[in-house]
């Protein structure tokens, strides 16, 4: 059985984060060989749909069963469309939890206990915050943009600086905080551009943020050309019976992937799986799901 534990660090001798959507690292483990990959969380900066955006990443591993702290109910919702079980209230060692979730003393949940955007506001321990996303004085937090990323790839893009989409926005991004703005290097002068002379040990740690970042970013690339490699992708799906034609998931659409034809239509080739249909609309008519793309 493959289960999934969110987590504070990246072995099994850390502890269970509190967070889902946020957490630091999701555990990928094997319970009968303990085999383990540690995925370091690539929706901790997002600023809305980190939960969907991570139970999705659930679903593409593979995994049967969530452990962790807290699920709000996008994020609920996604795993209930996958088939995936999740445990919430689950804390301390890793390893003991996967011992405890083995000898059959923990419970599925039958629905989400916190509300929506609840890790937003929840505050986290220098050490349970990635390398990539860790606070560096003078740069900024990446990815924290007022705007939507509006352009069209795996996700809504975050701004992260004037122009750079992070969250897996392979688009336009259109964040309007200033963020973090990755350095340019020149390789002749061995320094950043328009900077200022750096000892070794700041420019190391400089390089060492950036390279980061660019694992981040291939880690969502590999992730959307195994979607389109499968012929199938996470979008906004309509349950018509539900959906009273009131049009406000057209409006908030930043793809422009939804219109109206009695009820909302979506176009799967354009929807990016942002999930702001489903946190605007007030009859809970739209979720997220893997669907099959047409030729």
């Amino acid at each position: 059985m493959k289960i999934a534990v969110t987590s504070t660090g990246p072995t099994l001798d850390n502890n269970v984060e509190a967070r889902f959507g946020r957490c630091a690292y999701f555990l990928i483990i094997d319970t009968d060989t303990m085999q383990l990959e540690a995925i370091e969380n690539p929706n901790i900066a997002l600023g809305g749909g980190a939960g969907i955006q991570s139970a999705q990443l659930m679903s593409e591993k593979g995994v049967t069963t969530v452990l962790t702290g807290n699920c709000g109910p996008n994020a609920f919702n996604v795993f209930g469309q996958a088939g995936i079980q999740v445990i919430v209230g689950v804390s301390g060692n890793i390893r003991n939890a996967i011992e405890q979730f083995k000898a059959g003393r923990y419970a599925s949940a039958d629905g989400p206990n916190v509300q929506s955007h609840f890790g937003i506001g929840s505050g986290q321990q220098p050490d349970q915050i990635p390398p990539s996303v860790s606070a560096n004085p003078g740069m900024g937090n990446p990815g924290m943009g007022m705007g939507r990323g509006g352009g069209r790839g795996m996700s809504r893009g975050m701004g992260m600086g004037r122009g750079m989409g992070q969250g897996g926005g392979m688009g336009r991004g259109m964040g309007k905080g200033r963020g973090m703005r990755l350095p340019q290097v020149s390789p002749a002068a061995g320094l950043p551009e328009n900077a200022e002379p750096q000892n070794p040990e700041q420019e190391l740690a400089a390089l060492k943020q950036q390279v980061q970042m660019l694992e981040q970013q291939k880690q969502q690339l590999d992730q959307r050309m195994a979607q389109l490699e499968s012929g199938r992708k996470a979008a906004a799906f309509v349950q018509t019976d539900k959906c009273a034609g009131c049009g406000i998931c057209t409006d908030v659409c930043p793809a422009n992937a939804i219109s109206m034809n009695k009820h909302a239509v979506v176009d799967l080739k354009l929807c990016t799986a942002c999930a702001v249909c489903v946190s605007e609309c007030p009859n809970g008519a739209i979720t997220i799901t893997q669907q099959k793309i047409g030729s």
